[in-house]
């Protein structure tokens, strides 16, 4: 039974060229996932039908005839799924709302969802000085209308709740997924049996510090880590770099936008989706290079406890007994810890 995933994802959060990756990577073999891009068929179906078409003022059209162009658009990319019954995976990405002058709109409609049937949802997401970015050089968003980063952020609330919203009332399932996944990795979610792992490790305790212990977690170890696993990676949207106003020398700009309001909420949301990705994930792997404090860490390692996922971990120096109660398994060896995770977890 062919698999169709609705991919969401606010303007700016590259949802598009995201599912364009995932694609190729997938049908690196041979075609068997193929990714449709509603905004474009929007477009088209426009074209097609002599509406005057431009890209800056799509959301001011008819809401009536907006609704009626989408529902041509689903009913295309359901022919397109009969034609092609070879085809093992269909994602459609769609925004599931628009923020447009002080107003939200829907993106797709209950209806169309029931149309398309879906296995289950995906929350595209972003650094949000990125999307702010991406949205900065579209020229659809006016120096009026481009939303600052607070707006931005408030937007991405929105957009994975509405998603989530979507998946509850169909009963599927939904998950967030980086905008800097491996995409062959995230083809893995859809055609391979492989366990889901959150990859936890110190970050702001070593970043200055010690930044090659980073490099060795996403580099050697997130490979092998990636052939058995898809993993949920917290460094593929690094936020609280853009809270500690790092990586702003040519972006003067975004320093004004960087209000306590904005702040307060990069750090919640960065405390909210490290948690979701754990949520989503068969068991977190931690690894613990350092003997710096990370506060962090710890508390991905107590709220997998309390959410009964188990905790493997590296952990070279002595252990307090309140850490003993909360992790799985202990290992001082990257490889042996590598080997336990393998052999335990996915049966390798």
């Amino acid at each position: 039974m062919p698999q169709t995933w609705i991919a969401t994802g606010i303007s700016g959060s590259g949802r598009v060229e995201f599912l364009e990756e995932v694609a190729k990577a997938a049908n690196a073999a041979g075609p068997r996932l193929v990714a449709y891009d509603v905004g474009a068929m929007l477009r088209e179906e426009f074209e097609r039908n002599g509406f005057p078409f431009v890209d800056a003022r799509i959301l001011d059209a008819d809401p009536q005839t907006l609704r009626l162009a989408r529902a041509s658009v689903v009913k295309s990319i359901q022919i397109a799924m009969l034609k092609n019954p070879a085809i093992q995976c269909h994602i459609v990405g769609v925004h599931a709302t628009f923020r447009w002058r002080q107003r939200l709109i829907p993106g797709i409609s209950h209806q169309d969802l029931l149309g398309l049937q879906p296995t289950g949802f995906l929350n595209i997401v972003d650094e949000v000085k990125r999307v702010h970015q991406r949205n900065k050089r579209n020229p659809k968003w006016v120096k009026e209308s481009l939303p600052n980063l607070q707006a931005t952020q408030e937007w991405m609330i929105e957009e994975e709740f509405v998603t989530e919203m979507y998946a509850e009332v169909l009963g599927r399932k939904v998950f967030v997924v980086a905008r800097n996944h491996t995409p062959a990795n995230l083809a893995d979610l859809f055609f391979s049996n492989k366990k889901r792992i959150y990859l936890s490790f110190p970050i702001t305790a070593v970043q200055d510090t010690n930044p090659e212990l980073i490099q060795q977690v996403q580099g050697p170890i997130l490979q092998r880590l990636q052939r058995s696993f898809v993993v949920f990676n917290p460094w593929w949207v690094e936020d609280m770099l853009l809270a500690a106003k790092k990586g702003l020398e040519d972006l003067p700009e975004l320093m004004n936008q960087l209000t306590p309001e904005a702040l307060d909420i990069i750090k919640r949301r960065t405390v909210e989706r490290d948690f979701q990705f754990i949520d989503q994930a068969d068991a977190v792997v931690v690894f613990y290079l350092t003997d710096k404090v990370s506060p962090g860490v710890l508390a991905e390692i107590y709220y997998a406890h309390r959410m009964q996922k188990p905790v493997f971990m590296v952990f070279p120096t002595s252990r307090s007994p309140f850490l003993e109660d909360a992790v799985t398994f202990f290992e001082t060896d990257i490889d042996k810890l590598l080997d336990c995770l393998e052999s335990e977890l996915a049966g390798t």
